[in-house]
């Protein structure tokens, strides 16, 4: 084989492994709060122990994954407390980066801005649902990115990757896709149309929405309650 072709596969089974893994722990089939092992995964998802290694390496940057050494890792725990810092810096920051993105959109953007609004679900369907996730989470990172702050824009890419587990669930046992898209939708016409002040109520609005309703859905969940809440 050639040194390219190699290098090249093992590339596509480390993306293979990350995002198996990522969107398990997304879906919750991987429990937050669970102690996961990397001979556990190599067994139960048929990897390699390098792809695992690496799979696991990025999940935990992402702040997925805890790591405890000899241990093995943790599934982040959903808790009241992380739900609360996250909706209290997201609150401070993304209404603002309204206002920023507003004077800077340009066309390719909002396209994609648009295509995250419209984006829906069928709760019954978990692919739907999962699809929905990283449309949110991309709907947020491109206005972060349009403001033209890089510091920001990473910090809600943070927030955001855990988020996406978060709205998962907020989806599962709540919020609708129509909140959503009306939500979004209204923002973007907003930004399109340079009304940063209305376009950062509008996100604030959403936020707090968002928050009581993924506050009450993960409450209502015992599975939740008993392995992650603190």
């Amino acid at each position: 084989m050639e040194p390219f072709m190699a290098t090249t596969q093992k590339g596509n089974l480390n993306s293979q492994a990350f995002e198996t893994l990522r969107r398990d722990i997304i879906s919750c089939r991987l429990k937050p709060g669970t102690t996961i092992t990397e001979a556990w995964l190599t067994k139960h998802y048929a990897f390699g122990k390098a792809a695992i290694r690496h799979a696991l390496a990025r999940l935990t940057q992402q702040g997925l994954t805890i790591n405890q050494g000899r241990l093995g890792y943790t599934v982040t725990p959903i808790t009241i407390k992380s739900i609360r810092e996250s909706y209290q810096i997201r609150r401070l920051v993304e209404p603002e980066l309204c206002r920023m993105a507003a004077v800077k959109l340009d066309a390719e953007i909002l396209t994609a801005l648009r295509t995250c609004s419209e984006e829906t679900y069928d709760r019954h369907n978990e692919n739907a649902m999962i699809s929905l996730s990283y449309a949110n989470h991309r709907f947020h990172c491109l206005i972060a990115t349009a403001a033209g702050n890089e510091r920001l824009t990473r910090l809600i890419e943070e927030l955001s990757d855990d988020h996406m587990r978060i709205a998962y669930v907020s989806m599962v046992y709540g919020q609708s896709d129509k909140e959503w898209s009306d939500d979004h939708a209204n923002i973007v016409a907003a930004l399109e149309a340079g009304k940063g002040e209305v376009a950062a109520q509008l996100m604030a609005e959403h936020l707090a929405q968002s928050e009581e309703t993924i506050m009450r859905a993960v409450l209502n969940l015992p599975e939740l309650l008993k392995t992650s809440l603190s």
